[in-house]
């Protein structure tokens, strides 16, 4: 039965969805109107059909998909979805990092100039039809002095930096849009998957000291790393979970039903005999099938070292390796990884909420674009509550437009006065004036 529409309300709701290859996840919550309360309302999840190693083939089928998921929400919660946020993912993502200088009359650097910086970057880096996910800038120097982190306030003519841009053909990213407007809702905003599972997982001590992120979701691998409170890197392979069951599923010509069970069954330790069947005659050697598991493993091992190496930043990375996604599962990944790269590996849960405390690594991407969204917006509330009211503010603007010809009436009838009058005139008509604002 669903629930009766929630009516008026100040409160803010926002929506999550994370497509991905094996499911669609979707979290509606809500933020009370001070930002001082945030719940989590409903989450749903359902299998995601139309997408496969995150290239859309079927959008009019995976549309359908989004619009189940979405139906599921309205059904718990009663709420009217028109808007949605999303993350993306993908080969087709770039990362890319180029030092830029700006030169100009020196003045009072503001966010203008560390925009310019920005708009000089994807000029030189882009064609011109992508789309820009995040950007950074790091290394930033004013007047070629050291390094600083903040060059906002400071004084100079020049300032030069390490533009960091994430970004993707803006082609990939019409046909997401496309498929979850035929789900009957607007994108409200767009971010890095892997970006967004970052945000759910790691804390602020990660970015600090420098850490790499690997989300191994069921169709591919996410890779982003952070140092110095930095996203300095990130990249994307189709390679995850469901290559396991794809494997198994060929080379012992079994239903892809029948590879997961035998999955499930060796990461729950559940097999102890040299074979196993598969049905009622298909008989298996689990060796053969721990050896197929073992090179597909190699294949992710070997992408995140190498990832990790042409970022340039093997070695800095203090609080080591962490993981999180749906195929975390895979038996003895993390001691395999920890050989291969040596360094310290964990598996760490995303974010809990209020309505939604029990999680588990599959949910890190839509908590994390979740956790974005409902950040900015308590961020939106604070500079509101910390600045005047708009009414206020023009009656304030009326009163010194008003006062100001005041003064000048004050100053003209001053003038006139006899001269040994004419400076008590002023300085009383002067302190009228402030006093208007006392």
């Amino acid at each position: 039965m669903k629930k009766a529409v929630i009516s008026k309300r100040d409160s803010i709701v926002k929506t999550a969805l994370d497509i991905g290859n094996m499911k669609i996840k979707a979290v509606i919550g809500e933020l009370s109107s001070d930002g001082s309360q945030l719940k989590v309302l409903g989450y749903a999840e359902v299998p995601s059909r139309g997408m496969k190693k995150s290239v859309i083939e079927n959008p009019e089928e995976l549309s359908q998909c989004v619009s189940y998921v979405l139906g599921q929400l309205r059904d718990q919660t009663g709420e009217n979805i028109e808007k949605v946020s999303i993350g993306i993912s993908g080969e087709d993502i770039k990362s890319r990092t180029t030092n830029m200088k700006y030169q100009f009359e020196e003045k009072e650097i503001s966010e203008k100039e560390v925009e310019t910086l920005f708009r000089m970057s994807a000029h030189e880096l882009l064609s011109g039809k992508e789309r820009i996910l995040k950007k950074e800038i790091y290394n930033i120097r004013v007047n070629n002095s050291g390094i600083i982190k903040n060059p906002i306030g400071t004084v100079g003519k020049e300032i030069q930096g390490d533009v960091h841009l994430i970004y993707i053909d803006e082609a990939e990213v019409e046909k997401l849009v496309e498929v979850v407007n035929r789900a009957g809702v607007e994108i409200e905003h767009m971010l890095l998957n892997a970006y967004a599972s970052a945000k759910a997982v790691l804390d602020d001590e990660d970015r600090r000291m420098g850490v790499a992120l690997i989300d191994i979701g069921e169709g591919s691998t996410d890779i982003i790393l952070f140092k110095n409170d930095k996203l300095i890197y990130t990249k994307s392979l189709p390679l995850g979970g469901m290559h396991y069951v794809n494997d198994i599923s060929y080379l012992f010509q079994i239903s892809k039903q029948e590879a997961f069970e035998i999955l499930s069954k060796l990461r729950d330790k559940e097999i102890h005999d040299a074979h196993i069947y598969c049905g009622t005659s298909k008989k298996v050697a689990v060796d053969d099938i721990k050896n197929i598991i073992d090179a597909r493993t190699g294949d992710i091992i070997n992408f995140i070292a190498q990832t990790i190496e042409e970022s340039g930043f093997n070695g800095y990375l203090g609080k080591g390796l962490v993981l999180t996604g749906g195929a975390v599962v895979i038996d003895g990944l993390l001691d395999k990884i920890n050989k291969k790269t040596g360094y310290v590996v964990r598996k760490v849960l995303p974010t809990a909420f209020r309505g939604l405390e029990d999680v588990d690594s599959s949910q890190a991407t839509v908590i994390g674009i979740f956790t974005e969204v409902m950040e900015d917006e308590y961020n939106k509330i604070q500079i509101k509550l910390n600045s005047p009211e708009p009414e206020i503010q023009e009656k304030v603007e009326e009163n010194v437009e008003e006062n100001l010809e005041n003064l000048e009436k004050i100053l003209e009838e001053a003038q006139v006065k006899e001269k040994t009058e004419k400076k008590d005139g002023v300085m009383k008509g002067i302190k009228s004036w402030f006093s208007n604002f006392i």
